[in-house]
């Protein structure tokens, strides 16, 4: 295929481009910097960004699939959640459109509960918008879980953490859980939602469990992994919302993007982040190849061969 793809100098999409790429697709990637695209050399690079319908159009022409990453998770204003996550995936979707390419949406889990932040807002509002702006063109959403795996470094300081022999839960009613998917995995679901999967549908991924993974879990396969025994830490709520707001203001105060986003304290609170609503899993081939405790040792190593743990 000759796949477009936007949000390839990010974390899923560079692991997207690889697999492209060892597949043998033809790429044509769209970056606002294409020296952040690892990959420069092996595909075609458009310079741009979601505002400029030029160069969604040229990204779009003659592809088959377009491949729609690019987003953004901490802004420095809440109000380019809508004019990226939104309005950017109306402009993808409707260049799309005009080219006649599948569009394959990424979104989250969190626009389940779009309630919760600004940001799951406006990945639910995407959705929608995706839909509309597609009009009779083939499209589909994914909403991918947490995504971990090799290059990740929003997941590293967790990492670090069980490594020093503490592992934080959130402290919920019932005990948190959620799908947590390899990021290899990530990146095959979304060329079979590209290939093999109908359209016009949202679809949950899950993992290799159909329960997810408890906090408790998670921190004790982990440990497993660097030989350690982490002491389970359930953490409660007052305790990260002044956490979270230390690292706000002090974020603030040196005009830096807030590594903490709006919202995000209800997100780790909310006690069920597991894939159960129309899978994937249930529509397509597709399945996750890399267990938890296989994905969690190549990430080590990768932190390890790069000095980071």
């Amino acid at each position: 295929m000759r796949v477009a793809v936007t949000g390839g100098t990010g974390f899923v999409g560079a692991a997207l481009i690889d697999r492209l790429l060892q597949e043998g697709h033809d790429v044509i990637a769209l970056a606002r910097d294409p020296a952040r695209l690892r990959q420069a050399n092996d595909v075609q690079v458009l310079t741009g960004d979601l505002d400029s319908d030029a160069a969604l159009e040229a990204l779009a022409t003659g592809a088959d699939a377009f491949l729609h990453l690019a987003g953004v998770t901490h802004p420095k204003r809440d109000a380019d959640y809508e004019a990226v996550n939104v309005q950017g995936a109306i402009n993808a979707a409707t260049a799309a459109a005009k080219a006649g390419a599948k569009f394959v949406h990424i979104s989250s889990m969190s626009a389940r509960l779009p309630n919760v932040s600004p940001y799951a807002l406006s990945k639910y509002r995407s959705e929608d918008a995706v839909k509309f702006a597609s009009a009779a063109n083939p499209w589909l959403a994914l909403r991918l879980p947490a995504i971990y795996g090799p290059g990740d470094m929003v997941t590293l300081p967790y990492f670090k953490l069980v490594r020093s022999g503490f592992a934080l839960e959130p402290k919920t009613k019932t005990p948190a859980s959620a799908s947590l998917l390899y990021v290899g995995d990530a990146a095959a679901a979304i060329i079979a939602a590209a290939t093999e999967t109908a359209p016009r549908a949202v679809y949950e991924v899950g993992d290799e469990r159909n329960a997810g993974f408890a906090w408790s879990e998670i921190g004790a396969i982990l440990g497993g992994v660097m030989d350690v025994s982490p002491k389970a830490i359930r953490v409660a709520r007052p305790i990260i919302a002044v956490y979270h707001n230390v690292i706000r203001s002090g974020e603030r105060a040196l005009g830096r993007t807030p590594s903490v986003r709006t919202g995000q304290i209800n997100e780790f609170f909310h006690p069920d982040w597991v894939a159960r609503d129309n899978l994937l899993s249930e529509a397509s081939p597709w399945r996750p190849t890399t267990p938890l405790k296989e994905g969690f040792a190549k990430t080590v190593h990768w932190y390890q061969e790069n000095g980071l743990l």
